[in-house]
């Protein structure tokens, strides 16, 4: 049987689990507010043109919060921009895959896809993978890697898809290379001239090459 005092514990314990996960919330919440700022932010400027007191300022997160919660600064913010963005992107290319679409609609849904984009955001921001690589000195290891690691993971979706749709091994792996340095370049070409011709012409350039590769 329970007396008073251990009902009066369990209320009080049950508060004190209600005060820590509304803290932890809040701690995540303010780590995620912090991230999704860098995505926006190094879209429009760039790894290097994006200074710590800003992301601060954009995130609404306090003084002092930026090494508590990202204690590698700012390589480490830009390092989980480049992991989350990255697997989003990968995941959207398998799901496209994975729907069987064919060669011809599946270039022409990403490129309709990324100048959606670029036109969304006025023409004053690229991918965020790109705007980063672009922009960091080759000794910040963590960006290296990560940067690498997810522009593999890309063509390696897109060479999936090829070879799914009836290239060979050999000329899936070209048309990948290929099809990623067109879309990224698409970005950055039509923010330079703000238009989306660049995304259009990239996307007519990838169909011409996939008809080449393709099996008669």
């Amino acid at each position: 049987m329970y007396d008073d005092r251990s009902i009066c514990w369990i209320s009080l314990d049950r508060s004190s689990y209600k005060c820590y996960f509304a803290v932890m919330a809040k701690v995540s919440s303010a780590r995620e507010d912090m991230l999704s700022a860098a995505v926006e932010l190094f879209r429009a400027r760039g790894y290097e043109g994006v200074g710590v007191a800003e992301l601060l300022e954009k995130s609404g997160a306090p003084r002092g919060s930026l090494y508590f919660h990202f204690p590698g600064g700012k390589e480490q913010i830009g390092a989980e921009v480049v992991e989350r963005v990255g697997a989003t992107v990968a995941g959207r290319f398998r799901e496209l895959h994975e729907s069987g679409v064919d060669m011809h609609t599946f270039i022409e849904r990403v490129f309709k896809t990324t100048a959606k984009e670029s036109k969304s955001r006025d023409f004053k921001a690229s991918c965020p993978i790109c705007a980063i690589a672009t922009g960091f000195a080759a000794t910040d290891l963590k960006l290296t890697v990560a940067v690498r690691q997810v522009f593999n993971s890309w063509e390696e979706e897109i060479r999936l898809a090829a070879v799914t749709r009836g290239m060979t091994e050999a000329n899936a792996s070209v048309f990948a290379s290929a099809f990623l340095c067109a879309m990224e370049g698409a970005f950055v070409v039509a923010k330079a001239q703000g238009t989306s011709a660049p995304h259009v012409n990239a996307s007519r350039a990838i169909q011409a090459l996939a008809a080449q590769l393709l099996p008669n």
